[in-house]
């Protein structure tokens, strides 16, 4: 992908990392599919049921969420991401009805619904600068959404990261098939953001990504934003460190890597 300097970060810097590696582009199957087992409880989800995954990337999620037997539909603002997507499934299953992949921007998603569940995995809602644009993300979410309809978003605990900056360097093999990658780590307090740096050691030198910059909401903070966008109440869990747990678990300070928000209307 390619992108002129005026695109925002995440535009360019998603789409360098899938020209890299695909398993850039979401979580592994294996971990998606934990994830997924505990966001199908928590959403409490309808045999069949009609699911918005705004934010979609390369379509991890809603194939493996169609593959269960949901009507989905995946909104992603890149077009090569979505292009992804459906090449990805056609590739497990060739012609056969799948999830519905759309290009729009998650403010104002193509998809009107209305949805019984929306999902917004691996920090999605975090991308922007202004939470303006996530407050108008989430009241986008309420009026696509079915009544007593649930959201679902995986945000970064910040109180974790507060006290857990750190670098991870990659080897051959771990990552990427002939290169190092070297992952930074940091959290900036005045912003509530977790940033983070990949850089990118090969055959071609070093080349260094965009710095990743993610909101990170305290509890109160975020239970502010979705009450403010409509949603009647909502639910905070946390993840077992990096994992998603088999049952609910309450939010750890110092251990959940990612908080999940359940929020319905």
């Amino acid at each position: 992908m390619t992108s002129d300097s005026s695109s925002p970060w995440w535009s360019v810097l998603y789409g360098q990392l899938a020209e890299l590696d695909e398993g850039f582009v979401g979580a592994p199957d294996a971990y998606a599919r934990r994830q997924l087992d505990l966001a199908e409880r928590l959403l409490a989800l309808p045999q069949g049921g009609e699911v918005l995954d705004l934010g979609c990337g390369a379509g991890r999620h809603a194939i493996l969420l169609a593959e269960r037997g949901y009507q989905v539909t995946g909104v992603d603002v890149d077009p090569a991401l979505i292009e992804r997507a459906r090449a990805r499934w056609s590739a497990r299953h060739g012609a056969a009805a799948g999830p519905r992949f759309e290009v729009g921007d998650m403010r104002a998603p193509p998809a009107e619904g209305p949805f019984d569940a929306a999902i917004m995995m691996d920090v999605a809602l975090g991308v922007f600068d202004d939470d303006a644009d996530h407050l108008r993300t989430l009241g986008a979410v309420v009026d696509r959404l079915r009544d007593r309809g649930r959201l679902l978003i995986e945000l970064y605990n910040p109180y974790y990261w507060a006290a857990n900056a750190r670098t991870v360097h990659y080897p051959p093999g771990a990552l990427l098939p002939d290169g190092d990658l070297v992952r930074t780590y940091r959290f900036d307090a005045l912003r509530g953001r977790v940033e983070d740096r990949v850089v990118v050691f090969d055959a071609d030198g070093r080349r260094a990504m965009p710095t990743q910059s993610l909101r990170s909401w305290t509890p109160p903070e975020i239970l502010n934003l979705v009450q403010a966008a409509g949603f009647s109440e909502a639910t905070i869990h946390g993840t077992d460190g990096w994992q998603p747990p088999e049952d609910p678990l309450p939010l750890d300070p110092g251990r959940s890597v990612f908080m999940w928000v359940v929020a319905t209307l």
